[in-house]
This record gives structure tokens, C-alpha cells and sequence, in this order.
């Protein structure tokens, strides 16, 4: 067998949650009423970004700008060179902005990372959200639902192992073999039982590959997956 990383983007490779940011900085107040309708199930991802996109009163190359600022988790840079050498496939599943993604990306040498998330169209001064992996049957009514992106791009007979911290997560962390979980992400694993590994950081993730004996002895499926820490005390 052998490993598969599904790794979501705001928050868990970046330090802070990119588009909450970019909104922060140039667009109308009136985002965060948006927000709160989708904090509260009103709307889906798909119509919140779309409303929230619209309010930015900014052109393209100030937010690239600003997003440049943003910070990652350093050690997601030593992650991807881990796997690269020794050949585990990565993909980053993001309900967030494929143009900010990118470029962050691209900053780093990590271009070359398979990248799944929205589309941010620049139209007669304003902005346009597309979403080329959005599904109507998507349980969580996002604007990429990444339960379908992983079942497409898996590995036959390989583990999928889902990376991510937050609401976006939830639904794909109930079908990856092994979730990796931080922040609210967590939480909802330990509320659940779902089988999940506690990580800060993506250089636990390191940790964790370096003990392992081999992708062909180390993770069994989901439904026989027992372990719930990294290490003994971290998480119970």
C-alpha cells in the first residue's frame, strides 16, 4: 500500500486563514454578516464566498501583494521535500482560492504540488467566484467537496490520509483512512471517534512517516484503525 496526502489549505499549510485576511483588509464590513450566516448553516461555502467576493474593493495585484505576506507552517516545506523523495503523492483539497494558493505556493518552490479549490475570476472591476469541483449531492454544500476530489484522485489500494484543521474537514475526515487534526478539526474527531492523530505541525507529520515500517505494514483501513495519538500524552 501506499500513502496518499490530502492536505487542506487555510490553516493548516498557511498560518491563518487566507481569504478571512484578504476580507479583513479590502473588503465592505459586510462580509462578516455573510460570515455569521454561514458559521450559523443558513448558506453554503458556494454562496458565502460568492457574496464576500463581491464586497472586495481592491485590484488583483494588491491582493496577490498582501496574500504574499501570509504566512506558512515551515516545516509544510520540509513535508513536501519528504515526500517527494520518496515518492508519496500530495494534493491540497481547499475550499478557499486557487489563485491565492498558488502564489503562496509558488513563493516557497512548491509549484508543483497538485492544487483542488475555487476559481476567483476578475470581472469589469469586481470579482467573480467559479467552482469547477463543486457537487450538487455535496453533503457539506461546499464550493469543492472534497470527499468526491479524494475518492477521484486516491490511489487504488493506497491510504488516504487527510491533513486539515477545520469545518471544511469534517465530512472527508469520516471516509480518509487516517485524519492528521488540529483546531476545531480535532474536536469534531474526538466528538465523533473518528480515527484521527492529533499534529501542531507538519513536522509531526515528518515524525510520524520516519516510525512507520513501511506503507505496506503500517495503517490499516478506517474501520479496523485503533490509535488516536501521536504520542502517548498528547491527546488520550
Amino acid at each position: 500500500m501506499e500513502y496518499v496526502f490530502f492536505c487542506d489549505f487555510d490553516g493548516t499549510v498557511t498560518r491563518e486563514d487566507v481569504i478571512d485576511r484578504v476580507l479583513e483588509e479590502f473588503a465592505d464590513p459586510a462580509w462578516m454578516d455573510v460570515e455569521r450566516s454561514w458559521v450559523n448553516g443558513e448558506i453554503g461555502s458556494c454562496d458565502c464566498l460568492t457574496m464576500q467576493t463581491q464586497l472586495i474593493k481592491a485590484k488583483e495585484p494588491d491582493l496577490l501583494d498582501f496574500v504574499e505576506g501570509i504566512g506558512i507552517d515551515e516545516t509544510f516545506i520540509d513535508f513536501a521535500r519528504y515526500c517527494k523523495s520518496n515518492a508519496i503523492e500530495i494534493s491540497i483539497l481547499s475550499d478557499g482560492v486557487d489563485l491565492f494558493i498558488g502564489s503562496i505556493l509558488n513563493r516557497h518552490g512548491l509549484n508543483d504540488i497538485r492544487v483542488f479549490a475555487n476559481g476567483l475570476e476578475c470581472t469589469n472591476g469586481g470579482y467573480k467566484m467559479v467552482f469547477p469541483h463543486f457537487r450538487e449531492d455535496c453533503l457539506s454544500k461546499a464550493g469543492i467537496c472534497k470527499c468526491k476530489m479524494m475518492e477521484e484522485h486516491a490511489t487504488p489500494g493506497g491510504i488516504n490520509i487527510l491533513v486539515g484543521d477545520g469545518r471544511s474537514d469534517f465530512c472527508i475526515a469520516r471516509k480518509a483512512d487516517l485524519t492528521f487534526a488540529k483546531s476545531a478539526l480535532l474536536e469534531f474527531c474526538r466528538a465523533e471517534k473518528i480515527p484521527h492523530i492529533e499534529h501542531r505541525e507538519f513536522g509531526d507529520i515528518i515524525e510520524w512517516l520516519g516510525k512507520q515500517t513501511g506503507p505496506r505494514e503500517c495503517v490499516p483501513p478506517q474501520a479496523s484503525f485503533t490509535r488516536h495519538g501521536l504520542r502517548g500524552a498528547r491527546n488520550g
